[in-house]
């Protein structure tokens, strides 16, 4: 009995075990194992990153393929996170594979700043660093990367000569503090140099702009005009990956100039020689054809391609990480005979073993330009002369074989055919890279050894054959001509550093002292020759008569001592110090070296205790800062006398002639560095839960001992210009960026925003008269003035006040060039009853004083958009194309000079038609000016990634398709071709002098892309 109650006991008991068995983890949840991965939205492993049940201690770190295994209850919910992205939470729910996809996290990215020398994290930051990051970039497709800066960062202008393929950028931080035409400091991966137009964007990690002297500093003599760092994109540890991007675009020019028809020519001048009071030509009008007309404009422009491939293999191991990538860019120009192409390849190298640390870093660049220089010459063939004759060969001939039938003065010029008969092309092979070993000494010690190079041979050839495009001799050329230079150029760095990070208690130190030097070698030689017997014969020994061979071997090295000390206190105060000392060998022993210090603090507001129940803002840091950094913008040889080796005097009794040398050129050796000192203070602050980023900065930038050129007293025997250092430049402004992000559902929403107000002002000159520059080289205007207390390169001359309506009218005014009814009426400004040259003034700035921008991009499942916006306002341009198209009497007329001025035309406000121009409307003036504010839809980019369940079928890791825009819409009042003007390369050699002026420029083209980007 005993027994069976046992029994059934134990029966009972065992179902209740069992019950508990089961029924426990029905309430508490079975615990399982779950393997995975984590990756990033290239589909790359993310090893090192943490895996947490969520609500416990239970975790673990990815391996290196991003893998992890983990053993948890079904129901939990894992948290995954990974420094740069943002954090995700997944919910098991009983599945035993779970993978990951981590997007990147934009304000988490910001966190590390590439500086000189190093990175900071950027609430340690005391300078003031814009950064551009390879996404911004990526989305451009330029010949030069420099142009997508553009409003993109505060402070930052870029300008370019035209939209020519291959054109070359003008960058200039927080303004010019200096009167050349020197730039910036481009460090590409450790590598110094002057341009980063070599370099592939797709290539591009990220681009921070140092614009303080506290951040820029540390490069001393190379820093004065700002310091832009471009880091290349490197490999990752994993399996190889390859991305591969292409595009083929349409191009065609955004504006036309309206230029009279033969017809309308003809009328125009006919009315100028009636004006003039003499005769017609041709007498009689009836020898005009109106039903013939050439629009050499129309002729010369053409919807041209643009396409660009890339290629990426990257990857790495335990011990390595390799990326290699190759690109072929290929720009047709929208003006004919141009065309621009770039090759590259770069190789970087990334190995770490122990204490020890290798990294290289290789770019190769081929590049093949087409150019044509002729464009702002079309309207120097009149509408009346064709282009091509009845057997379809260049010509310069009216359409009755006679020439120039309706010409008046100076030489017709068939732009187009010239462009197409000459050989014009510019090769350059380029190699630029560095290599750096560092070993760690002991903790947070650490020696550097970085060796870089750049070299390039450049081969700039140009022949002009023999030609005839009329039976007269003007529009032709007797002679063939070459004109060829080869230019080798090798510069070398080395630098030895050694660097110190250290924490302990609520302190942190991070140090580093260095040593460098580099030197640069230039070498070329020219040839020019005319006369060939042929052709097809185009070297420079078959010509008969060699006319030059230039010559120069130019060698200019710098020796630097330098030191940076960051410290912080408890992450709220913030200390940076730095020095460094330059030696040039442009200057003269006792002058050559300087020293340029900095300092700054900075004050992290929100890490103090009284500010934890602060929540409306956070992240909040104040920082100031001063320092000095300098120039040697000389030239090579500079404080040499120029010598005349073949010179002869005669003396003695007799005489005799004996030879010798002669000092033909003065010079001064006792010029020094410029030397610009910046002080800067500024703000950073986050708000609305870190969606929302700002910073404020405020800037003084003094440049002093800034070289001018004066000319020597004349007892000195000696009529060029020296530079001496007696000028100063100031710039003053206010910077102002801005960032949101959020998540609106399924859509991702990021927007950002900056604008700069910039105030430039020449403060001194010593004894140097104005500099009055910017000319057009075939007319003498003297458009510019730079002068104390006015920008660099200001508007200088006339105002005008409206029209003389009769002759009386005009005679009253008392003006020196003695106009007459139909003329522009100038004002009298100091009021002493005439118009003369004191009546001159300052007309305005070629610089804008308010420069901003803004983008705005959205995802939604799958497609992405994205709207950059930029512009400027405050500045003038001189429209050189309105000045020739109403005077100048080599070429056609505007189309508008048909409603110049007339006894039955009062009311317009464009003066007479004249070829004498007796009353000199010429003369410059604020006739002559636009403004020159724009708004531009700059880039817009729409997207479309296939989704992540296609892509695993099909064993792809991404696969997106996209349609770009570029110079979609520009609003302006502008009326020539394009309102980003530059400086005017037909101007005075030094092209500063000549900013804001626009000869007709080649056209900024406007951009339709289509693309696809895929990832393996």
């Amino acid at each position: 009995m005993k027994k069976e109650q046992l029994t059934l006991l134990g029966r009972r008991s065992m179902l209740l075990l069992l019950f508990v068995i089961f029924a426990i983890p029905q309430i508490y949840g079975q615990n399982i194992t779950v393997k995975g991965t984590v990756k990033d939205e290239q589909n790359l492993p993310l090893p090192g990153a943490n895996v947490l049940v969520k609500g416990t201690n239970t975790g673990e770190l990815t391996g290196f393929d991003g893998d992890f295994t983990i053993v948890t209850d079904s129901n939990a919910t894992l948290l995954i996170s990974f420094i740069g992205y943002k954090s995700q939470e997944v919910a098991i729910n009983g599945k035993t594979v779970i993978d990951v996809i981590l997007t990147e996290d934009a304000n988490a990215l910001d966190e590390v700043v590439i500086v000189g020398y190093g990175s900071q994290a950027k609430s340690d930051l005391t300078g003031s660093v814009g950064v551009v990051n390879s996404k911004e970039i990526d989305k451009l497709t330029y010949s030069d990367p420099a142009q997508a800066l553009q409003g993109r960062i505060a402070g930052v202008n870029v300008t370019t000569g035209g939209g020519a393929p291959g054109a070359k950028s003008i960058v200039t931080i927080r303004g010019s503090g200096t009167l050349s035409d020197a730039g910036p400091l481009y460090v590409i991966d450790g590598m110094l140099t002057g341009s980063m137009s070599s370099i592939n964007p797709g290539d591009i990690a990220s681009v921070s702009v140092l614009k303080d002297a506290s951040a820029s500093a540390i490069y001393g003599s190379r820093a004065a005009n700002g310091v832009i760092i471009i880091t290349t994109k490197k490999g990752k540890k994993g399996e190889v990956k390859i991305d591969f991007d292409s595009s083929y675009g349409w191009q065609k020019a955004v504006n036309v100039i309206d230029y009279a028809t033969a017809e309308e020519y003809a009328a125009i001048s006919n009315r100028a020689r009636d004006n003039d009071g003499v005769a017609r030509v041709p007498a009689n009008d009836s020898e005009f054809n109106p039903n013939y007309t050439s629009d050499i404009q129309n002729e010369s422009l053409r919807t041209a391609p643009v396409q660009n491939y890339n290629i990426r293999f990257y990857g790495g191991g335990e011990n390595g990480t390799y990326s290699v990538s190759l690109n072929h860019y290929d720009q047709d120009g929208i003006v004919k005979e141009s065309d621009y192409q770039r090759t590259t390849a770069r190789f970087n190298v990334g190995l770490e073993k122990g204490i020890f640390k290798l990294e290289s870093s290789v770019g190769l660049t081929r590049t093949v330009d087409n150019y044509n220089n002729y464009f702002n010459q079309e309207r120097d063939l009149i509408p009346t002369i064709r282009t091509k004759d009845d057997d379809d060969n260049w010509s310069a001939n009216d359409h009755d074989g006679a020439f120039g039938a309706f010409y008046g003065v100076g030489s017709a010029i068939n732009s187009l055919g010239l462009a197409s008969i000459e050989d014009r092309t510019v090769k350059r092979n380029t190699v630029i890279g560095n290599i750096g070993a560092s070993l760690k000494i002991v903790k947070g010690l650490t020696y550097k050894l970085n060796l870089g190079i750049e070299s390039y041979a450049d081969n700039n050839f140009k022949f002009t054959p023999e030609y005839f495009f009329n039976e007269a001799s003007l529009g032709n050329t007797i002679f063939a001509e070459l004109n060829e230079r080869n230019t080798n150029y090798l510069s070398t760095l080395v630098e030895n550093t050694l660097s110190y990070k250290g924490d302990w208690d609520k302190h942190s130190l991070d140090a580093i002292v260095g040593y460098t030097e580099q030197l640069s070698n230039t070498r070329y030689l020219g040839a020019k020759a005319r006369t060939f017997p042929s052709n097809d014969i185009k070297v420079a020994s078959a010509a008969q008569d060699r006319v030059e061979m230039p010559s120069q071997d130019l060698t200019k090295g710098i020796q630097s001592y330098f030191g940076r000390v960051s410290y912080s206190y408890d992450e709220r105060y913030l200390f940076t110090a730095t020095v460094r000392r330059d030696g040039s060998s442009l200057f003269k022993e006792d002058l050559r070296w300087g020293t340029f210090p900095s300092v700054a603090i900075g004050w992290n507001l929100s890490n103090e205790k009284f500010m934890l129940n602060f929540k409306a803002l956070s992240d909040i840091k104040f920082r100031a800062s001063y320092g000095e950094v300098g120039s040697d913008n000389v030239g090579i040889y500079a404080i040499y006398p120029e010598l005349n080796l073949n010179s002869e005097a005669v003396i003695g009794n007799p005489q005799i002639r004996v030879p010798g040398y002669s000092i033909t050129k003065g010079v001064n050796s006792n010029i020094t560095w410029e030397t610009t000192k910046t002080t800067d203070i500024g703000i950073d602050f986050t708000a609305l839960n870190n969606r929302l980023n700002v910073t404020l900065d405020y800037f003084i930038k003094d440049s002093e001992d800034v070289l001018v050129s004066l000319r020597p007293p004349l007892y000195t025997g000696f009529d060029n210009d020296v530079p001496f250092n007696s000028a100063s430049v100031s710039n003053k402004g206010f910077e102002f960026l801005a960032g949101y992000n959020d998540q609106f559902g399924e859509v991702s929403f990021n927007a950002s925003a900056n604008f700069t107000i910039l105030n430039n002002e020449v403060t001194a000159l010593g004894n140097a008269t104005p500099i009055i520059a910017g000319g057009f080289t075939s007319n003498g205007l003297l458009g510019t003035k730079t002068d104390v207390g006015q920008p660099i390169s200001s508007f200088f001359g006339y105002v005008t006040d409206g029209i003389y309506q009769t002759d009386e009218e005009a005679i009253a005014a008392n003006d020196s060039f003695n106009p007459h009814a139909g003329d522009i009426r100038f004002k009298d400004l100091d009021n002493d009853g005439d118009v003369d040259t004191d009546d001159q003034t300052y007309l305005g700035n070629p610089t804008p004083n308010f420069m901003y921008g803004f983008n705005v991009s959205a995802e939604y499942k799958g497609f992405d958009l994205s709207l950059f916006f930029n512009g400027v306002s405050g500045n003038k341009i001189l429209n050189g194309v309105r000045y020739r198209g109403y005077f100048d009497t080599e070429g056609n007329y505007l189309a508008d000079a048909l409603n110049a001025w007339t006894p039955e035309n009062t009311s317009s406000n464009i003066p007479k038609n004249t070829l004498s121009d007796t009353g000199y409307n010429r003369r410059m003036s604020n006739f002559y000016l636009e403004n020159g504010a724009y708004f531009r839809l700059r880039n817009a980019q729409l997207g479309y990634s296939l989704p992540s369940d296609i892509m695993e079928k099909i064993k792809i890791s991404k696969i997106r398709i996209y349609a770009s825009a570029s110079n979609v819409f520009t609003i302006t009042n502008y009326t020539g071709y394009y309102p980003e003007v530059g400086r005017n390369s037909r101007g005075n050699s030094t092209q500063i002098f000549s900013s804001g002026v626009d000869e007709g420029s080649y056209p900024v083209p406007r951009t339709i892309q289509l693309g696809v980007q895929v990832s393996f």
